[in-house]
């Protein structure tokens, strides 16, 4: 299964909050990854709110082919519940990523730390920074899916609700509900693109 799939198997979602723990059995049932662990942790800097972790295990005798995947997902303990619930997904739709996309080396991770850490996209685009960018936006569109999201900016355009309203009702930080009511016909189709 794909990004997209994800996506779309959200999309006809009506209750809101989407729940950290729906994303998490769909991706548990639609891929490779089964066991899916989250882990509270204490930050040392404020720019660290979440982190993905892979691991393949052999899984078989010595000359089988069988591996099971590990997933963790690190979040920042002390972030608000809104924070966390983003945070958590954004992490949890790397098992999209491609082999492209990933950090496994500490070349990478030297290159990666500058490149999310900076306010803006310079140089070449290193694909792992390119996509933790695009991460909050891709979680966004799972926790506010399409038709959830043209209702609430309905609602907001018509001064029937706030932003902030909308975004306590969500469950999500407030600057990316405003920024995904109001620019997401935009930024959805990029993130189709990005790994």
């Amino acid at each position: 299964m794909s990004y997209r799939a994800l996506v779309d198997s959200f999309s006809a979602e009506v209750d809101l909050p989407v729940h950290v723990n729906q994303v998490l059995a769909w991706v548990r049932e639609n891929t490779d990854h089964k066991s899916i662990l989250l882990h509270g942790v204490s930050r040392e800097s404020t720019s660290f709110r979440g982190a993905f972790r892979r691991r393949s295990v052999p899984a078989g005798g010595m000359y089988s082919h069988d591996h099971e995947i590990y997933t963790d997902v690190f979040y920042g303990e002390d972030l608000a519940d809104d924070w966390k619930r983003l945070v958590i997904v954004k992490e949890v739709i790397h098992v999209f990523d491609g082999p492209e996309a990933c950090v496994d080396t500490p070349e990478k991770l030297a290159n990666l730390i500058p490149s999310i850490i900076a306010r803006q996209l310079s140089g070449s685009p290193f694909l792992p920074a390119l996509n933790d960018h695009f991460g909050p936006f891709r979680a966004m569109a799972v926790l506010l899916p399409a038709a959830l999201r043209d209702r609430m900016k309905e609602a907001v355009d018509s001064g029937s609700r706030t932003i902030s309203e909308v975004a306590t009702f969500c469950q999500l930080p407030e600057v990316y509900v405003d920024i995904w009511i109001n620019y997401a016909p935009e930024i959805e189709p990029l993130l189709f693109e990005a790994p």
